[in-house]
């Protein structure tokens, strides 16, 4: 297995921060990804993912909501709070710290930028499909699709927009997702129809189903036959360097 390096950088004027992570053999004309994380943040979990994902040929850049207040993610001790920690993380400010990133990554490796995220991450990676142009491809782990409320922080759903995505779109749902019901889901697969699209529900998954340090919800048939398809469809929209 190659060496992978893990660097914090700062990304694009509006100071946008994260890491990039890599096998470490320098530039080239490999593909690279912009992960977005769940609402905690950047964590252990996350870093594992993408140095997964380094290690088969891609150079990740994890986009770190919190970087220009330190890294510190806001307090998740309740659900009401994490609700309320969603309702304030503007759309806008992470979408324009995602096209930030890709432009970042384009700069330095030639072979194609997809996105892919998890949780709040998978709705920014959706939103991102219809909103950043020249993304070779979108993932999504169950990612909401509908907001209860448009504001100013949530002006357009997922489910609004993503008629106009210009890219692949790789979706994975649990069947059990208290956030994202079925429904939600069918209605993406819908919207998708006709596009170079897959979205996948998994029987028995709840959200979170792929957190594998969080044994209440995962569920490792799911989360493991889902990391398999990424890894498939990865190969054909966003082929590693060989």
């Amino acid at each position: 297995m190659p060496e992978i390096v893990r660097q914090p950088v700062v990304v694009g004027e509006r100071g946008a921060g994260g890491f990039l992570v890599s096998d470490g053999s320098g530039g080239g004309e490999r593909p690279a990804l912009v992960l977005t994380t769940a609402i905690a943040g950047v964590n252990d979990y996350v870093l594992r993912q993408a140095d997964r994902l380094a290690a088969d040929g891609y150079a990740c850049l994890v986009l770190d909501y919190y970087a220009r207040q330190g890294g510190k993610a806001p307090d998740l001790s309740g659900m009401d709070k994490v609700m309320r920690a969603v309702a304030s993380l503007s759309d806008p400010q992470v979408l324009a710290d995602m096209s930030d990133a890709v432009a970042w990554l384009k700069d330095r490796w030639y072979g194609g930028v997809g996105a892919l995220g998890f949780c709040i991450g998978g709705t920014y990676a959706l939103l991102a499909a219809s909103q950043i142009p020249d993304l070779s491809c979108a993932i999504t782990f169950y990612g909401m699709l509908r907001y209860t409320e448009l504001t100013e922080n949530k002006p357009v759903s997922p489910l609004e927009t993503v008629d106009k995505a210009a890219c692949p779109v790789l979706g994975h749902f649990g069947e059990a997702d208290h956030l994202v019901p079925p429904a939600d889901a069918a209605e993406l697969a819908e919207r998708l129809h006709g596009k170079p699209a897959e979205i996948y529900t998994y029987p028995g998954a709840g959200h979170a189903f792929h957190e594998d340090f969080r044994p209440q919800v995962y569920r490792p048939v799911a989360a493991t036959t889902a990391w398999a398809r990424t890894g498939a469809y990865l190969s054909y929209y966003l082929p590693p360097r060989t």
